[in-house]
């Protein structure tokens, strides 16, 4: 069949394909489960904005009551009057370090963050920051049904994963049989079209009706649940594109299924199983492997150790700081003064020693947590379902690896923080006690809180986001295009009974 009679077949079977009320049907019901789960997602993510919001202004008032004490403090008194104790005293360096350093790290959403919840409903989003938190930050989580987690949240990444193909592979097994189950192949194959150019008629014009329903249905699902869609046009046109690239991939199996010419029934059955496959049992078999090959590390080992580390640390506090104190040139001549150290002050010098010693099983943690991501990575090149939902993830922002980043950036955050206020809680050791007499109720050794400076979440570059989205679509056309070619090959015959 020359070129001109194969597009006069498509333009017959796109026609015929039009008016079928299954294809409207199905791209109806694909199109109220994209609205449903971006609608869904953004729902979760604007509780959660809302909450940052809160948090920050939590702070903020935290803040502003801070140095109304601190003025008050500084206020004369009558004779008398007692002077406040030092965890109520942010006039007192110490006191102001340990009770009035309250910082919170936010992560915010992207624009497109309804494309995919990822980890947003796993993992915070707001970290509180002390000075004297062991590796940075306090997890803050809101309460969850964790049978609700462990089975995910509906959203559009899952809707495009999990139900697109179901949609496609229905229309391919349904309309892709038609003529056999009605008896009426022998007529097809009577005609001068090869099996072949039939079959493949066929599944283009399918495809040519639901790619552009479905890439509509997806702005219109982000644009029903509030993304910003002008401000993060690149990024969904790389969603779209993904999309597009994983609706040839299914296509591609479709031809190698339709290409045996089977019933209806034949057909959905093996089209499920390959589903089936590719959507839950690869990646739980591949989790098993990953978990066999590679065990977390024991949460209730790090639990204990712990505890070991606090009672160890407790038992030679006074050493552990003497000797912090030898080693530093400023503080070796007031050794003599470590029985007398406020709380506060001893903590400058108990956490690092608590991190210290904690930091090969932190090490090991982290490390497994590195090396999974890496396996999840290159296992969505393995098995499409994995990489598309990862791809959706990274452009919406609410993958593992900006996660990641968010906890590494609030721990440099802390790291800023000590940098500021522990040299002037510890330099407070070099400096004699304040007169009894003083007429104040605060101590006076800071002479107004810190201004201390916000966290501010540094970005991957847009660039970057949609650079890794687009790798991975290369990979799944060029992987679609040898299916969709192994497809047309093994088409030779038409199989009609005798």
């Amino acid at each position: 069949m020359n070129t001109a009679a194969f597009r006069s077949l498509f333009a017959w079977e796109w026609r015929q394909t039009g008016r079928s009320p299954l294809l409207w049907a199905v791209m109806l019901i694909l199109a109220a489960s994209f609205v449903w789960g971006a609608y869904n997602t953004a729902t979760l993510h604007g509780s959660q904005t809302a909450a940052l919001e809160r948090a920050r202004a939590a702070d903020a008032a935290f803040d502003a009551l801070t140095r109304e004490k601190a003025r008050a403090y500084r206020e004369p008194v009558r004779e008398g009057a007692g002077r406040v104790a030092y965890w109520q005293d942010p006039t007192n360096v110490a006191g102001y370090s340990e009770y009035f350093v309250k910082k919170s790290a936010l992560k915010p959403h992207l624009p497109l963050s309804p494309l995919a919840a990822g980890v947003s409903d796993l993992a915070p989003s707001r970290l509180e920051i002390k000075l004297n938190t062991p590796f940075g930050f306090v997890d803050t989580y809101d309460f969850e049904n964790p049978r609700g987690l462990a089975l995910g949240r509906f959203d559009l990444a899952f809707a495009i994963v999990f139900l697109l193909p179901v949609g496609l592979l229905l229309l391919f097994a349904l309309l892709g049989t038609f003529e056999r189950d009605r008896d009426m192949l022998r007529l097809v194959a009577a005609q001068s079209a090869s099996p072949r150019h039939w079959i493949a008629a066929r599944v283009a014009a399918i495809l040519a009706w639901s790619a552009p329903v479905v890439l509509i249905s997806v702005v219109v699902a982000l644009g029903v649940a509030g993304a910003s869609i002008a401000a993060d046009a690149a990024p969904l046109s790389a969603a779209l594109l993904l999309t597009l690239t994983y609706m040839t991939f299914w296509t591609g199996i479709a031809l190698v299924v339709l290409g045996a010419q089977p019933g209806a029934g034949p057909a959905l059955g093996s089209f499920a199983a390959i589903w089936a496959a590719l959507t839950i049992g690869l990646p739980l078999a591949g989790s098993a492997l990953t978990s066999l090959v590679d065990p977390a590390p024991s949460a209730i080992r790090y639990v204990d150790a712990q505890r070991a580390v606090s009672d160890d640390i407790q038992s030679r506090r006074d050493e552990i700081i003497t000797d912090a104190m030898r080693a530093r040139p400023d503080l070796r001549s007031y050794t003599d003064r470590v029985t007398m150290l406020d709380h506060a002050t001893r903590l400058s010098f108990l956490v690092p020693e608590t991190e210290r010693q904690l930091t090969p099983l932190k090490r090991d943690i982290e490390g497994h947590r590195r090396r999974q991501e890496k396996v999840a990575r290159l296992a969505g090149f393995v098995i499409p379902p994995l990489g598309i939902e990862s791809a959706l993830a990274t452009l919406a922002g609410t993958d593992p690896g900006r996660q990641r980043s968010f906890e590494d950036q609030a721990r440099k955050y802390q790291h800023h923080l000590h940098a500021i206020v522990r040299p002037l809680v510890q330099h407070e050791i070099t400096q004699p006690a304040p007169p009894d007499e003083r007429a104040t109720r605060g101590r006076l050794n800071l002479a107004q809180p810190l201004a201390l400076p916000e966290f501010a979440m540094a970005e991957r570059p847009v660039a970057e986001r949609i650079g890794d989205a687009l790798l991975f679509a290369a990979w799944l056309a060029l992987v679609a295009g040898a299916i969709m070619a192994l497809g047309l090959a093994r088409i030779r015959e038409w199989r009609v009974a005798q």
